[in-house]
């Protein structure tokens, strides 16, 4: 029985809201960017709120939606790429050593998209919670913040289709489907890992 798959619950359910709603968010966001604005506003405002849930989920939720659970070595992520180089994967109960590295850089760059997106409604239609501060801003400091949020915009294309990637790739070396674990929330583990 050593050999044995066995299926566990690793994603829970407010964990895996987050995922897909802040994938619809971004989604919309995207599709809606330099076509409707109002549309591409409140898709982006979203964002800002879902990483706010994050962040008291990552404290105070589940095992594998913790924070702390993050937490990958140096030790651990060269592992990891070594095992991947040699086109072999452990099966991780949670995110890999390298898949939780991709969160806390997605989470970082999200995070200052949706911050500096707010900032731009704020200097260019004294609109949020930046509206105060925006009416003393001068040009330099909208250009500047408008190259921000246009950087974390194409840093976030990169990211996620390296994310999509390494799903793909982690799927295939751990015979597990990622993308229906992170829908369902279980996980094929082998029972000495479960």
């Amino acid at each position: 029985m050593n050999g044995q798959n066995t299926s566990i619950m690793v994603w829970d359910p407010l964990l895996r809201s987050f995922h897909w709603l802040l994938v619809v968010a971004f989604g919309i966001a995207w599709w809606s960017e330099g076509s409707d604005i109002r549309i591409h506003m409140l898709a982006g405002s979203v964002i800002p709120g879902l990483l706010f849930f994050r962040l008291i989920w990552g404290v105070a939720g589940e095992q594998h939606a913790l924070f702390a659970s993050l937490r990958p070595s140096l030790a651990a992520i060269r592992q990891h790429v070594i095992e991947l180089l040699h086109l072999q994967a452990d099966r991780y109960k949670g995110h890999t050593p390298i898949g939780s590295l991709m969160i806390y850089i997605l989470l970082i760059v999200l995070l200052v998209l949706g911050i500096s997106g707010m900032l731009l409604a704020a200097l260019q239609m004294g609109l949020g919670p930046f509206a105060g501060w925006a009416a003393q801003a001068d040009m330099q400091t909208e250009w500047l913040v408008m190259q921000l949020h246009g950087w974390c915009f194409d840093a976030l294309q990169v990211l996620v289709a390296i994310h999509l990637a390494g799903v793909a790739a982690e799927s295939v070396l751990q015979r597990c489907n990622l993308t229906l674990a992170m829908i369902t929330g279980r996980k094929n583990l082998k029972e000495q890992q479960a």
